[in-house]
């Protein structure tokens, strides 16, 4: 587990400093963007579906779209209640939700990391995360390898060697969220868990 209790500080000085750019991810009217400073990459994508759910302390928005080739990708929102916080590291609460195999982290650019997540049973499942703040989870995931690339190359990241081989591309709007949030994996794992407050005792 870890702590944030540095994070709004170092946030601050992080921001104060602007050595080190900061991507955006965001799902917009048509697309999803990723924004680099004056880098900028979008994938065409229309909006068929949307589910909310909700975990008391966590709210979850997967929204489903259709892009230009024809699959299907997710755009997952889990976004936290104010007196609460993310437990796991990133890269954990990957393997939580995706009930993973393995995984191998292929890019990291601005904040936004790209995967490639081994799925029992399934094949390779391309995604991207975004970590905002301590409140904020954002995924997208189901993209081929050419459109990974697509997005994240006008970002100048560097990208390995991507796996060729049994990658995932969505097609069934039934099958299409492979994210697996459950109120055992959130309360109880935990994924989430309230923020520590001082002691004001005497």
């Amino acid at each position: 587990m870890r702590t944030r209790f540095f994070l709004p500080l170092a946030a601050a000085l992080f921001w104060l400093s602007g050595c080190v750019p900061y991507a955006q991810m965001q799902l917009e009217k048509g697309a999803v963007s990723l924004q680099l400073e004056t880098a900028q990459s979008r994938l065409e994508a229309v909006a068929l579906e949307q589910k909310r759910t909700g975990f008391i302390s966590l709210y979850l928005t997967q929204t489903i779209l259709k892009t230009k080739a024809g699959n299907l990708l997710v755009y997952e929102e889990a976004e936290l209640d104010s007196n609460y916080e993310f437990r796991q590291t990133v890269a954990r609460t990957l393997d939580i939700v995706f009930e993973s195999f393995q995984k191998r982290r292929v890019a990291s650019v601005g904040g936004i990391e790209a995967y490639q997540i081994v799925l029992p049973k399934r094949g390779v499942l391309n995604l991207l995360v975004q970590e905002r703040g301590i409140f904020n989870l954002t995924l997208l995931y189901g993209m081929s390898n050419a459109q990974l690339k697509q997005m994240l190359l006008p970002l100048h990241a560097n990208i390995a060697t991507l796996i060729e081989q049994d990658v995932i591309t969505l097609h069934n709007t039934d099958e299409a969220i492979l994210s697996k949030w459950d109120v055992i994996k959130v309360r109880f794992y935990p994924l989430v868990g309230r923020i520590p407050r001082p002691f004001n005792g005497l």
